[in-house]
């Protein structure tokens, strides 16, 4: 992150106010960000809808 931009310098306050962290890795394959993002590779984004997030987040498969 680089301090001086304050675009960078406002997700690092919120981030810590949520007490999360802002990483510049990808997610872990088997979080509910790395499980949308695999399948937005495989069935593009036109295909997600709101039922994939909340599958994803109770940890369920991603159907098309």
């Amino acid at each position: 992150m680089d301090m001086n931009d304050p675009q960078d310098v406002g997700a690092a306050f919120w981030a810590q106010i949520l007490g999360v962290t802002v990483g510049e890795e990808p997610p872990p394959p088997d979080s509910p960000l790395g499980l949308v993002q695999a399948f937005v590779a495989e069935h593009g984004e036109d295909a997600l809808r709101d039922e994939h997030f909340e599958a994803a987040m109770e940890g369920r498969p991603l159907l098309p």
